[in-house]
């Protein structure tokens, strides 16, 4: 049995539906060709931001001579290249002196001074030239663009009680949200590199208008606490991983779970002491004075006249004056200690650890006394200290059938991925399920009915066993034909009546 083709079926449709396929067909190729435009069109970012003219020019003669697709917007700010490339032409962009803006001069402004510059002019020059060196300094950290210093240096004062305080705030792009430590890092190196200036006087905020790190002791606080929270969390991470470590290699993967948690005193404590030993007396220096005058009456004495002679004695009676003095000066032993205790010492540490007891994943239960025995060793708890290790069994869920795909495969990829596709895929299926139901009705509009005694008309060398099928002679036909017929004609009205039409046509 022949089929008819794509032409011969869409010439037997009537003039309205050839048209209406037509047009379905030529919507059909122009929603496929946007859409895979579409889905082949690359995705632009953001290459420069923030640039002047002469920057724009320098940018845009560099692409057009490597060749690079490129997008401008913001007014002529912003160039934008495709993403699979945007690392690739930055690097070419530096390597050939492009810059995306102006970089701030430094301390080199400093030496075309002339010899008429004024003082004042001099001490602008040196902050302008201390902030270029600033902001070029944070601008080279990994996770910085850009970034604007702005020093605010007081005049010096007559005395040092009434000398105001130095500060500084600084604007910074980062290319990515800063954690904790790069805002500390920044807040440090600002202050570390002008003079008279402390960290508490640091003022960092980022270009959408939210203070990373605030001016004035409340700031300072907050940081030094992070800083501190911080480190307690790392300290406690590293204990709990060696612990989990220490009983997955014993109990197996997935049949314990470990937290740590210490309290630790971060307050550095410095003591000095002086102890003298009064057992130890030691003569060190020995200084003795003798007099001795003899002689008659009353040695001249008292007090000077006014022309500079002293007063004559009372009488002249003969005398003898002996005196005698010793000083002495002892060394005793001496000792000095300063003792400076370092922070971070633990004060209290607590761990709660959970075993599978093997009631569903089948496995040994293990015993708590002893698991208590081994994290305690591993923790290095100390019972003086307050220290606490606790262990319970409990039921650990069945380990999953690594045949079966997880729960959350579908939740690997975004859904917002298959959003272009699904929508092309919907509107071929509905362009395709309409031309299918067009060319459906078209084919039995134009079917004609045909008995089924008149079958056998065109069967060649069996018109007479279909014949007489037809009339009802069941002694001249095979068993289970006529059924077989008639339910062919049934099932496939379409075919029959095209392949009788072709014999027909044969015949005459």
């Amino acid at each position: 049995m022949e089929r008819r083709g794509i032409a011969s079926v869409f010439g037997s449709l009537p003039l309205p539906q050839q048209v209406m396929v037509g047009v379905a067909i030529a919507l059909l190729a122009m929603g496929s060709f946007f859409f895979f435009r579409w889905i082949s069109e690359p995705s632009y970012t953001v290459l420069y931001s923030d640039l002047d003219d002469q920057a724009l020019s320098s940018v845009v003669t560099e692409l057009d001579r490597a060749d690079v697709p490129y997008k401008i917007e913001g007014g002529g700010s912003r160039v934008l290249v495709p993403r699979a490339q945007v690392y690739e032409v930055r690097a070419d962009l530096a390597a050939a002196g492009v810059r995306s803006r102006v970089v701030p001069q430094g301390f080199e402004r400093l030496d075309d001074q002339g010899l008429n510059v004024s003082e004042f002019m001099q001490d602008v020059n040196y902050q302008r030239a201390l902030e270029g060196e600033l902001a070029r300094t944070l601008a080279a950290m990994d996770d910085i663009a850009t970034a604007t210093v702005r020093l605010v240096l007081p005049k010096d004062a007559l005395f040092s009680s009434d000398q105001e305080e130095t500060t500084v705030s600084v604007l910074v792009d980062p290319v990515r949200p800063l954690d904790e430590g790069q805002i500390e890092t920044i807040t440090f190196l600002v202050a570390a590199s002008v003079e008279g200036l402390t960290a508490e006087n640091v003022t960092v905020a980022d270009v959408s208008g939210q203070v990373l790190h605030a001016a004035g002791q409340l700031g300072g606080t907050s940081a030094l606490t992070s800083r501190n929270l911080r480190l307690t969390r790392e300290y406690e991470t590293t204990l709990a991983q060696d612990v989990q470590s220490l009983l997955s290699s014993v109990l197996g993967p997935d049949r314990s779970s470990v937290v740590v948690r210490a309290t630790l005193d971060f307050d550095e404590v410095s003591s000095e002491q002086e102890t003298y030993d009064p057992d130890s007396a030691t003569s060190l220096k020995e200084s003795v004075t003798t007099e001795s005058f003899n002689g008659t009456g009353t040695p001249p004495g008292g007090t000077v006249g006014v022309d500079g002679a002293p007063e004559p004695p009372a009488d002249s009676d003969a005398y003898t004056y002996d005196r005698n003095e010793t000083l002495r000066e002892y060394g005793i032993n001496r000792t000095v200690s300063r003792r400076v205790s370092a922070p971070g010492v633990v004060k209290t540490l607590s761990a709660a650890v959970l075993v599978d007891d093997g009631s569903l994943t089948g496995a040994d239960a293990p015993d708590a006394a002893e698991v208590e025995k081994i994290v305690s060793a591993a923790l290095g708890v100390d019972a003086t200290r307050g220290d606490e290790v606790a262990v319970s069994l409990v039921a650990f869920p069945a380990p999953q059938d690594p045949t079966e795909p997880p729960a959350d495969a579908a939740a690997a990829s975004s859904p917002l991925d298959l959003i272009p596709q699904a929508i092309g895929a919907l509107v071929m299926l509905l362009v395709v399920g309409s031309l299918l139901f067009m060319a459906r009705g078209a084919n039995k509009k134009v079917v004609t009915p045909v008995e089924v005694g008149t079958v056998n008309a065109g069967l060649p060398g069996g018109s007479t066993n279909v014949e007489a099928a037809g009339r009802g002679d069941a002694g001249a036909v095979e068993p289970g034909v006529r059924p077989d017929v008639i339910d062919l004609v049934q099932r496939q009205p379409e075919e029959i009546a095209v392949l009788l039409r072709g014999w027909l046509a044969d015949r005459r």
